[in-house]
């Protein structure tokens, strides 16, 4: 075969890969989606294969090119991550270009078992324990209540005895007194059931004026 016929079916490889992953973070409705995943797997790629045909020139070094790589790429994962709110974002999306670069570089030099295998347990890690995290988060999640109260120092006494007593974990509480009576901002972590049946126990509460779920 023609190396440059090869070269050609190795590039095309890496964009069938980095088209399988994108896919699933544009299901997702990730940042970086389709486009990117394809550009990222195909650029890594493609620098792979410069660095082997470079090779004999003065540019002979082709570990240094690879080495740029996974420098570039690095810059391009810590771009995707973000803090808000105390939470870190997008350390998935992170992990997933730099995963998506290395398979770039596994059909770059030729490695299609690899990189067909590499593609495969990708796809597989982020389409299966999706899944997985939803069933997990169901199980537990974290949630935040802003609640106005009477002005009775006693109701919020008594109604941190009810959240306790209903098998939530309460992680945080502040009370802030307001002409209007009293503001409880509570977080609490339990299965989303046992949050909803909270919920409800508030808006029945004779203490409880407002509530909001945030």
């Amino acid at each position: 075969m023609h190396p440059d016929v090869e070269y050609l079916l190795r590039l095309l490889a890496s964009v069938i890969a980095g088209a399988v992953i994108g896919f699933e973070r544009e299901l997702h409705d990730k940042p970086a989606g389709f486009r990117t995943n394809i550009l990222i797997c195909f650029g890594a790629a493609l620098f792979t294969i410069l660095s082997v045909y470079m090779m004999g020139t003065q540019f002979s070094d082709r570990t240094r090119i690879a080495a740029q790589i996974v420098t570039g790429v690095g810059f391009l994962g810590a771009g995707a991550i973000v803090h808000f709110k105390g939470n870190v974002i997008g350390l998935t999306t992170a992990a997933t270009i730099w995963a998506v670069a290395s398979i770039g570089m596994a059909f770059g030099a030729g490695a299609y078992v690899i990189g067909s295998v590499a593609t495969i347990m990708t796809a597989m890690v982020l389409f299966g324990l999706a899944y997985a995290e939803d069933l997990i988060a169901s199980w537990r999640v974290t949630t935040r209540f802003k609640i106005k109260l009477d002005s009775a120092f006693e109701s919020a006494d008594e109604l941190r005895r009810m959240i306790e007593s209903s098998g939530v974990h309460v992680r945080s509480w502040m009370v802030t007194k307001v002409e209007e009576g009293l503001t409880l901002r509570i977080s609490i972590t339990a299965p989303s059931d046992k949050i909803d049946d909270l919920q409800m126990l508030l808006v029945k509460s004779p203490h409880v004026r407002s509530i909001k779920r945030v």
